[in-house]
């Protein structure tokens, strides 16, 4: 991964991140807060959305962003979990008192000054996730802090208490498809001021803070918490990296990023250099379908054969410029095409900055189409397929962006992928998507109940892990995954029962639990109470620590049965060592095994600790089963001779 001098760069960066709160009822209605799963929808609803109007009689230029992709929303509810809130036919209830609470608390953390009187505020959101084309939100604290590993301080700007979108199932014919039971869950987001200045401080700020909201009362399950990044170099803009999932992309993305506007200014560059204007850049494409109805392009042919158009466009001196790397594995032709495909919904765009032969067309056609774009050999011509609507509105972006490259760096929302590159989504959010929420009345927030939350804060993560670290020999990362993982406070009852060894639980509840869910298995349906009855068995020695991994498959596959009826079920019956010496001494005795001992001496025992496992895996500890097959084999060595 490519690093860079970030202090003479002026790196800024900044994080969004967003926690849904475990509460029993959503924000502003109550509803539950249970997801369904995959379980099938009680009924559907379509909905159209329309741009807006803001305070200040201007639109929002990511509002227009979507309105001009053109797609479709319906809405799948359920009769049990949805009410008529959720679908914007009735106004919100009065705030849900328990995540509030949460919320002060998490604000208390971060040191931020609390909101004595909040005002609800509708952010509008056009891409179809919220069936009203707003969020309700309020602003809860502001100006906090949290503290890095270094001493440095990161300031934290806003914290918002706000509901959850609906969850997104599908894209089918240019249709959103979005769920509702997800609507309306409680929220924080937690911004802070752009203080990062390197990817591994933004990775870290990022860790910290995702710790001290899952030492809170928050949904501490898959996709709970999402993270955003801003990221911003002196002569580039801020750019909005959205859905960031986990930790270890921070640094990739940010890097790549700094890659991307760095060869964005170089292409600006260039075109001064090569004086070109971007006064000279064509505003309208020819159509070239007439002179490709004899094209050698398969896939060209098929599409005019269906009635689609190709219209092309020729940029005067920009030869080399669409084929130039912006990040690993991403051009600058890539980033146009991304924008395109995303707006328009066509496939993509073709370029003479790239091979054109894998399109197939013949020399013939490139001299055809060079000779109807007038394109010579310092240009770069454009070609876009497609019906005549998608054309038009693939070539207005394709213009507006080719446009601006003159300028550098536009400012984007763009969306993490898992290579550690982006694309994009959006123009970044202006102002004119916040505005007074008219339903809403203003939320206190009494000096009295804040005193008795502060009481109850607990300590910081970062302390207990250091705390726990020490206290149980075990490495920070252990406690950090418990903390991640939700099994925190599962370990602290686990430990409380089972104190003589706490790397088995830490085992158990991380490394035993990843293997199974590698595996396949569902893990999910092994409960805390689950876990408290095999370590239960284990204390009375009714089963073996190597019987732990048995249990736990056996509940992921059938949650249905007890623990107990799972034991019973693999015949896990408790031996005692008189009985495993009997075990024993019969396998060692065996004529095959005695002729073993006596070619090899003790390093039979490999091999003879199989055999015996065999018989006794999950009724006895493997420690006593290993010392014990020991002294026996030892005893048949001095017989033997």
């Amino acid at each position: 991964m490519e690093e860079f001098n970030y202090e003479k760069l002026g790196l800024k960066c900044g994080l969004e991140i967003h926690q849904q709160l475990d509460t029993e009822k959503k924000l502003f209605c109550r509803c539950p807060t249970q997801l369904q799963g995959t379980r099938e929808p009680d009924f559907t609803i379509q909905r159209s959305m329309r741009p807006v109007l803001g305070e200040l009689g201007t639109y929002d230029k990511a509002m227009l962003t979507e309105y001009e992709k053109g797609m479709g929303i319906t809405y799948e509810g359920y009769n049990d979990v949805v009410c008529t809130y959720e679908l914007d036919d009735t106004p919100p209830f009065s705030c849900n008192k328990e995540a509030r609470n949460v919320a002060l608390q998490i604000a208390m953390l971060l040191n931020a000054n609390i909101i004595e009187e909040m005002h609800v505020c509708r952010k509008n959101y056009l891409d179809g996730s919220v069936p009203s084309g707003f969020q309700r939100t309020m602003i809860l604290g502001t100006d906090g802090y949290i503290t890095l590993g270094s001493g440095k301080k990161i300031r934290i700007d806003i914290l918002s208490l706000e509901e959850e979108a609906a969850r997104k199932i599908k894209t089918e014919n240019k249709t959103n498809f979005f769920r509702l039971d997800r609507l309306g869950i409680p929220l924080v987001e937690v911004t802070t001021k752009p203080d990062i200045n390197s990817p591994d401080e933004c990775r870290e700020c990022a860790e910290r803070i995702g710790l001290l909201l899952w030492s809170t009362n928050v949904k501490k399950v898959l996709g709970s918490i999402r993270q955003d990044v801003n990221v911003s170099i002196e002569a580039g803009t801020r750019i909005e990296i959205k859905g960031v999932q986990k930790l270890g992309w921070i640094p990739i993305l940010i890097n790549h990023e700094i890659s991307r506007q760095l060869k964005l200014l170089e292409i600006k560059e260039e075109l001064e250099n090569r004086k070109l204007n971007e006064n000279e850049i064509p505003n309208h494409p020819i159509d070239l379908t007439e002179s490709l109805t004899k094209t050698k392009s398969k896939f060209i042919l098929k599409g005019i054969q269906s009635g689609k158009k190709i219209f092309g466009i020729n940029f005067m001196g920009f030869n080399g410029i669409f084929g130039k790397e912006l990040m690993e594995d991403y051009r600058f032709g890539t980033e146009v095409s991304d924008k395109v495909k995303l707006i328009s919904g066509l496939r993509g765009i073709i370029h003479s900055d790239e091979d054109l032969n894998k399109y197939d067309f013949s020399n013939e056609d490139i001299k055809k189409i060079k000779e109807k774009l007038t394109s010579k050999e310092p240009d770069c011509f454009v070609l876009v397929l497609g019906s005549k609507k998608e054309v038009n509105k693939a070539m207005d972006v394709l213009i507006k962006r080719v446009k601006f490259a003159f300028n550098g760096v536009p400012p984007e929302t763009r969306k993490a992928l898992e290579n550690g590159n982006t694309e994009f989504l959006r123009e970044l959010h202006g102002g004119a998507r916040l505005y007074p929420d008219t339903d809403s009345e203003a939320i206190f927030n009494f000096e009295e109940e804040i005193n008795e939350i502060r009481k109850i804060l607990p300590e910081y993560p970062w302390e207990t892990i250091k705390k726990y670290s020490k206290k149980y020999k075990a490495e920070e990362r252990l406690i950090k995954d418990l903390i991640f993982t939700g099994k925190l406070k599962l370990f602290e009852n686990l430990i409380e029962l089972y104190p003589d060894n706490p790397s088995l639980i830490f085992t158990t509840l991380l490394e035993t639990t990843t293997a199974l869910r590698r595996d396949g298995k569902n893990v999910e349906n092994l409960t805390d109470n689950d876990f408290l009855e095999i370590f239960n068995l284990l204390k009375k020695k009714e089963i073996s620590k190597e019987a732990i991994e048995e249990l736990m498959k056996l509940k992921a596959e059938a949650p249905e049965y007890s623990i107990d009826q799972i034991k019973k079920k693999l015949k896990i019956e408790s031996i005692s060592e008189k009985d495993l010496k009997q075990i024993i001494v019969e396998i060692v005795n065996l004529e095959s095994n005695s002729n073993l001992i006596k070619e090899k001496d003790m390093r039979a025992k490999g091999p003879l600790m199989g055999e015996v496992m065999k018989k006794v895996r999950g009724k006895i500890d493997g420690a006593i089963v290993s010392k014990e097959l020991e002294n026996v084999i030892k005893e048949k060595i001095k017989e033997l001779k």
